[in-house]
């Protein structure tokens, strides 16, 4: 994040007027402060948790009919993960790989 324009010291009164309640310590400076270093927060990885979709959750996903994922697994595209005599799961790795390239060439 970056500021890219002065905060007045009236938008940092009423900011932290209304954190109070939930900061009971906060003051201007320290809010000011927190803004600055909020840059090197690193993001969670969620990535990394995710269960495994299943193939309705894909096609509302990509936007795409129940045939199409079927394509896109029996191509290779969306890897598919079995936990059952007929139960399949999507691995939410391909999903998110598939989303991040928007490739549509591969359906």
């Amino acid at each position: 994040m970056k500021i890219t324009q002065k905060i007045t010291p009236a938008v940092i009164q009423a900011a932290t007027a209304m954190l109070s309640p939930y900061v009971p310590e906060i003051s201007p400076s320290g809010l000011m402060e927190a803004i600055r270093n909020y840059s090197n927060v690193p993001e969670p990885e969620r990535k990394e948790n995710l269960k495994p979709y299943t193939r309705t959750e894909v096609c509302e996903l990509l936007g795409v009919s129940l045939p199409t994922i079927h394509r896109m697994i029996n191509r290779g595209v969306l890897r598919r993960i079995k936990v059952g005599i007929r139960a399949v799961r999507i691995d939410p790795k391909s999903v998110q790989a598939l989303l991040e390239n928007n490739s549509t060439d591969s359906i």
